[in-house]
């Protein structure tokens, strides 16, 4: 039987790349032959977990998928975001986590799709509910991505399944003291120029015949980067609005310090969609939220809206 290659969307962030690791060597522990690939490169985050641990057992995809591989496609659940040369026939498995999906579109797979924190948590149960071993780079990974995703538990897609498995993994994996805050603070390194920071965490809908795109940054002690760096970060914004042809496009700043959310909208269709969608105000193309709200669950709320 030919390989099975397990992947997440194009340039995976941390959630992506541990659940590829992890649950092709669960599949393979069950006897079944399967590879972790990842196209593109991964977020710059999960790029530090596998350096910090030294975790090499994630392939890039360098050439075109042979038609004949089966795939499962994890913490992505949607047509687009498959990686160039794979098609949805190919697509044996699902498993993802958010409640906007594409499943009906992959017609041969298995679909996995509950509403935790974090796909880590749901690869996670794999190993957990059928008592099998996890290697410690595993479940290090699967960890980091949970804390990730959850912002440290602290988001509100925190469910009690999220924070059980992460003490599970913890106990099984290799976590110096205090690397939560390190990894974090890595995250919140913003010493590259504006465009390429918003760039590396930045996603694009079609929604209703609408081009959505938000950028999102989440981010430690840095209280003043909106305020310092207002007129450069709406100077972006138009920019990648103007080179992508969007329609709506909006910066969700999270300070992990604070535990709230800051909006940058470039213009006043975009302020005005948010303002009804979220039921928050724009002063000087910015607002608050005194909650901390991830992009996927923006997402959704924003696609009802556009729907009617």
């Amino acid at each position: 039987m030919a390989e099975i290659l397990v992947t997440s969307y194009k340039n995976a962030d941390l959630d992506g790349v541990a659940c590829a690791v992890a649950y092709a060597e669960f599949l393979n522990k069950q006897a079944t032959l399967a590879k972790a690939v990842i196209a593109g490169n991964p977020h710059k985050e999960a790029q530090f977990v596998l350096e910090k641990f030294n975790i090499s057992n994630l392939n890039k995809i360098n050439e075109g998928i042979s038609s004949d591989s089966r795939v499962v496609f994890v913490d992505a659940s949607d047509v687009e975001s498959l990686p160039d040369g794979i098609v949805p026939d190919q697509v044996a498995e699902v498993v993802d986590h958010r409640s906007f999906n594409d499943t009906d579109n992959f017609p041969k797979a298995k679909i996995q799709l509950e509403l935790v924190g974090a796909c880590a948590t749901l690869i996670a149960e794999r190993f957990y509910n059928i008592k099998a071993d996890i290697s410690k780079e595993s479940a290090t990974l699967l960890y980091c991505a949970i804390v990730s995703n959850t912002l440290n538990f602290k988001g509100s897609v925190t469910t009690n399944r999220d924070i059980k498995m992460a003490q599970w993994l913890k106990e099984r994996a290799a976590i110096p003291k205090n690397f939560e805050y390190e990894m974090f603070a890595h995250k919140s390194n913003l010493d590259q120029p504006i465009k390429e920071i918003f760039l590396s965490d930045f996603k694009t809908f079609n929604l209703n015949g609408k081009k959505v795109s938000i950028a999102q940054l989440e981010i430690l002690d840095k209280n003043d980067f909106i305020k310092n760096n207002l007129v450069e970060i709406k100077q972006v914004l138009e920019e990648l609005k103007n080179e992508q042809q969007l329609d709506y496009l909006f910066l969700n700043f999270i300070d992990l310090e604070e535990g709230i959310n800051i909006f940058v909208a470039e213009d006043r269709y975009t302020e005005e969609l948010l303002a009804q969608v979220l039921g928050i105000k724009f002063e000087n193309s910015i607002a608050f939220s005194n909650k901390m709200i991830l992009r996927k669950e923006i997402y959704p709320l924003i696609k009802i809206f556009l729907q009617g």
